[in-house]
């Protein structure tokens, strides 16, 4: 079964699927930030216990939770760029931040 994610954050409304790539990015951001929320609980964890071997599990979870992290802002940054090519029917993006393409590789523009 689906979880139902509704605007405003509304349980018994319609459930709806999303295919518009500015739509993904949204659902992609607000999972982002529901991780990083994640990620700063157990850090903030891991600081408070003085217990080396339970230090150390909560260790190997930050790190795979660090590892998911960076693939959805992959994911993010990709959804990105194809909603801005749909929408705006050209290549747009930020000339001052690193440009990231499918094939694994970024650069940042240096022209005007």
């Amino acid at each position: 079964m689906c979880r139902v994610i509704t605007p405003g954050g509304e349980e018994h409304a319609a459930h709806v699927h999303v295919s518009h790539p500015m739509e993904i990015a949204e659902l992609l951001r607000e999972t982002l930030a529901e991780e990083l929320r994640s990620l700063n609980d157990l850090a903030a964890r891991w600081h408070l216990i003085d217990d080396e071997e339970t230090k150390n599990a909560l260790c190997h979870v930050i790190g795979y939770k660090r590892r998911a992290t960076a693939e959805l802002w992959s994911a993010l940054a990709e959804v990105e760029e194809r909603a801005f090519e749909d929408d705006a029917g050209h290549h747009c993006h930020d000339h001052a931040v690193p440009h990231f393409h499918s094939h694994g590789h970024s650069h940042v523009h240096t022209h005007e």
